[in-house]
């Protein structure tokens, strides 16, 4: 059966009442057989009430869409639990956003951390699962020089007990991207399609997808205690082994995967966005152009433009969504749903009507979709679509 979930208030509506969040996923429940509601983690308690008590009046499931690896707004970053990158600096968070500041899951207290913010959202009592997103490293693409990560002593300890030498690696990665072909191996590297692999590099993305995979596997066995459910956010599949996840093993430990195939999404996780850092990168480390994008094209698989300009301002084409989600069955995900981007967001994501019915149909060998940014944005006569190209047979 086609699983439909959407995310919602994502967009932090202002002055939004709680009628108002009730009504908006009624009208969308009566258009649209949505499953599961993810519910933003930064709302006003009576709204969040409220739209718990309309997912259980329509019996659909309601799920805590929250950060997991970050701060948010309410809970900001300890200076301590920093992920450090190849500098040895704390990396950024995009845009100086809490909720894009990521902290180092080996650092001590973060995972006494995560168990009490799990135990606060089950005792709420009104969610049947929790979706995790931001379960992941800081990706390296705007800088990966600097923003790979992480180098921090807990990472340095932990890593030695796996007989891996992080101040070895480090010094690896400086004495390989001196020129403009160490750059571009290192890139190919991260994009899990290296030329040659280099034993030392290729251990450490090992050992950063295993400090992801822990964790998950940690949350959702005190998830299971709790029961909830977990849906895990993740890369678009291209785009995983950057950031430290591995998809088949993640899928041993939840019960649905939502793959972020954001073909033109020029914000974090969307493809474009990623890549054309990577591209950027590169060229200021001395690759042409064109030789930059050969190597996004060749590391990731996907039919990338052959001019930054294309990229920058087109993004990728719908082909993207059916290439990644394909990809995602070669990795074992069991249930699959693939994340649209469905609003018009400034600067950041701007589809056309036309674009949006491409995608949608792109989608259909998912088990299912996740509307994207979000349902209290999204126009109705996008879900009455939705419909229309989802139950044909």
């Amino acid at each position: 059966m086609t699983s439909f979930a959407v995310q919602y208030l994502g967009s932090r509506p202002k002055d939004i009442t709680p009628q108002q969040a009730r009504e908006r996923l009624r009208i969308a429940c009566d258009r649209l057989p949505i499953s599961m509601v993810l519910l933003d983690w930064d709302l006003p308690l009576e709204v969040e009430e409220a739209v718990a008590k309309e997912a259980n009046a329509l019996n659909v499931r309601l799920y805590r869409w929250q950060t997991w690896l970050t701060g948010d707004s309410r809970t900001p970053v300890p200076p301590e639990w920093a992920v450090l990158g190849l500098d040895g600096r704390p990396v950024p968070g995009h845009a100086g956003n809490p909720d894009f500041t990521f902290f180092c899951p080996n650092r001590p207290g973060v995972q006494d951390f995560l168990a009490k913010r799990l135990e606060g959202i089950a005792a709420l009592g009104y969610f049947q699962g929790i979706f995790l997103d931001r379960i992941r490293f800081p990706s390296p693409a705007v800088d990966p020089a600097s923003h790979l990560g992480c180098f921090c002593k807990s990472c340095t300890r932990k890593a030695a007990e796996t007989g891996l030498d992080l101040n070895l690696v480090r010094r690896y990665i400086d004495s390989l991207i001196t020129d403009a072909d160490g750059a571009r191996h290192f890139v190919s590297s991260l994009l899990g399609r290296p030329e040659t692999p280099a034993i030392l590099l290729e251990a450490f993305l090992d050992f950063r997808e295993q400090n992801i995979t822990d964790v998950i596997e940690t949350t959702t066995h005190q998830a299971d205690e709790l029961r909830l459910s977990v849906g895990l956010d993740c890369f678009s599949p291209a785009l995983t082994r950057m950031v430290g996840q591995d998809l088949t093993e993640l899928d041993r430990h939840c019960d649905w995967i939502k793959l972020m195939i954001y073909p033109r999404v020029f914000g974090p996780a969307g493809i474009s966005f990623e890549l054309l850092g990577l591209t950027n990168w590169l060229i200021e480390r001395g690759l042409t152009e064109s030789k930059a994008l050969k190597c996004l094209r060749d590391g990731s698989g996907l039919p990338v433009p052959t001019k930054k300009s294309e990229l920058a301002k087109a993004g990728l084409g719908s082909e993207t969504l059916a290439l990644e989600i394909q990809r995602g069955r070669r990795k074992g995900i069991t249930d699959l749903l693939a994340g649209v981007a469905l609003v018009k967001v400034k600067t950041i994501h701007e589809s056309s009507p036309k674009q949006i019915q491409e995608d949608l149909k792109a989608c259909r060998a998912a088990d299912g979709l996740v509307l994207s940014w979000d349902l209290w944005q999204i126009p109705l006569e996008t879900i009455d679509a939705i419909h229309r190209i989802w139950d044909k047979p």
